[in-house]
C-alpha cells in the first residue's frame, strides 16, 4: 500500500462519521418515546374503560382497586385524582365527601390497551351514627369528562350523609 492510497485523516473521518451515524440512530429510537410522552393528549373518557380489579377489606374499611384502560388507538396521558361520586339505586348522585391519599400525582402515559390504576377506600363500620347505602360510583378520570359509571349492587358506608371516600391518584405501573 502506498502513502497515496492510505490517508489516516480520511480513515479517522470515516470512522467518526460512522460513530455519529450510530449515535443518531440510537437517538432516533429514544427521542420519539419521550417526545410522545410529552406531547400525548389527555385521555378522553370515550377512549377509557373502567374495570374493578381488586378489593381490600381491612378493619372497619373497604378498598376497591380500579383500572382505566386506554381502548383508543392513540397514546394519551392522565395526571391527577379521579373524581368519585356515590350513586343511589336510580343512578342519581348522593352527597359525597372526597379525600385524597397516596399523592403526589404523576403523569401517566397510556399506549393503546395499557392501564392506569387507582384505589377508592371508605369506612364501613365502627362507631357510625348512621349508614349510607349506595349502589354504584360515578368516576370521572382526571382532566376529563363525562363520567364512567360502575355499579356494585347495594353497599354501605359509614354515615351520616355525606359519606366520605378517599381516592389515590392514577398510577402506572400499579403503585398502591
Amino acid at each position: 500500500m502506498t502513502s497515496a492510497e492510505y490517508d489516516p485523516g480520511r480513515h479517522r473521518a470515516a470512522a467518526l462519521a460512522m460513530i455519529c451515524a450510530l449515535a443518531l440512530s440510537v437517538a432516533a429510537f429514544i427521542v420519539p418515546a419521550s417526545g410522545v410522552a410529552a406531547s400525548a393528549p389527555t385521555c378522553s373518557t370515550s377512549n377509557l374503560r373502567l374495570d374493578k380489579i381488586g378489593e381490600n377489606d381491612f378493619t372497619s374499611h373497604r378498598g376497591w382497586d380500579f383500572a382505566l384502560r386506554n381502548v383508543g388507538s392513540r397514546t394519551c396521558h392522565l395526571k391527577g385524582y379521579p373524581s368519585v361520586g356515590l350513586l343511589d339505586a336510580t343512578a342519581r348522585p348522593l352527597p359525597t365527601d372526597i379525600g385524597h391519599f397516596g399523592g403526589p400525582p404523576h403523569n401517566v402515559v397510556l399506549a393503546p390497551w395499557h392501564r392506569a390504576f387507582f384505589s377508592v377506600t371508605f369506612a364501613v363500620s365502627g362507631p357510625c351514627s348512621a349508614a349510607v347505602f349506595a349502589y354504584g360510583m360515578a368516576i370521572t378520570p382526571p382532566q376529563a369528562s363525562p363520567r364512567l359509571v360502575w355499579y356494585a349492587g347495594r353497599f354501605d358506608l359509614c354515615g351520616p350523609a355525606p359519606a366520605s371516600v378517599n381516592i389515590s391518584p392514577v398510577a402506572f405501573p400499579r403503585q398502591f
